[in-house]
């Protein structure tokens, strides 16, 4: 009797506990769920267009010192303005303007650094400003890519124009000129010539640089002769030698 019961009792739970558990599932409501679709993986990034290098490094303007000493003369003063440089500038030019008093130095492949370079005055220098830029050295030149570089402008106000001679030593490139103010007619100048220098080239781009820069040169202090002007061809005159 005692093995029964338990047996009797296997049995009921057997037959129907299936029956409870599909009432318990009839009996609870569905669930709305919300059907995702996957997410799509994000596009890739269109491949962007190369930009030009620039083969340069760039040299870094740290400076502008303007000193004066006396000169030779009574009255007369030695003016030096240095332009102070970290590495140096692949090339530069500078261009006197007598007509609005403006001496412009433009330095390629150059950049301002971080300190401030105050403006000084030192007759007839009245202050001077300087100007960040960036030039397409190709722009000139069909078929090429642009090839952008940066430049600094530096550009002085005058109240006349002096006579200036320009060097260049280590990092350093200065302008120098005599000044009386109380004899400005002997020290004063009326050319008005763009003049320029290439001062080095770094490896690499060197080649291309001095190419292109030598053609900027050539063009700029070679201007194309005016309309209806022709060169004279001299391959057929006689030579002569003494």
């Amino acid at each position: 009797m005692q093995g029964l019961v338990p047996e009797i009792v296997k049995r009921f739970l057997i037959l129907w506990f299936p029956f409870f558990m599909i009432a318990t599932a009839f009996g609870q409501e569905p669930e709305n769920k919300e059907v995702t679709p996957p997410e799509e993986p994000p596009a890739p990034p269109a491949a962007a267009a190369a930009a030009p290098v620039n083969p340069v490094q760039n040299a870094v303007l740290e400076g502008i010192q303007i000193s004066s000493e006396p000169g030779k003369e009574a009255g007369e003063n030695v003016v030096t303005c240095y332009f102070i440089f970290r590495d140096k500038p692949s090339s530069y030019f500078y261009e006197k303007k007598p007509k609005i008093n403006k001496l412009v130095f433009e330095f390629n492949d150059t950049q301002k650094g971080t300190s401030p370079i105050p403006s000084t005055k030192q007759p007839p220098i009245d202050g001077f400003e300087i100007e960040q830029k960036k030039i397409d050295i190709n722009k000139e030149v069909k078929g090429l890519n642009p090839e952008y570089h940066d430049m600094i402008s530096v550009t002085f106000n005058l109240t006349a124009m002096p006579i200036i001679s320009v060097t260049d030593e280590y990092n350093v490139i200065s302008f120098t000129f005599k000044w009386n103010p109380n004899n400005v007619k002997k020290y004063i100048s009326t050319e008005e010539k763009p003049n320029g220098a290439v001062i080095g080239t770094s490896i690499g781009g060197g080649v291309l640089l001095l190419g292109v820069v030598g053609y900027f040169l050539w063009k700029r202090f070679n201007p194309p002769p005016q309309q209806g002007e022709e060169i004279l061809d001299t391959t057929d005159l006689p030579s002569h030698k003494l």
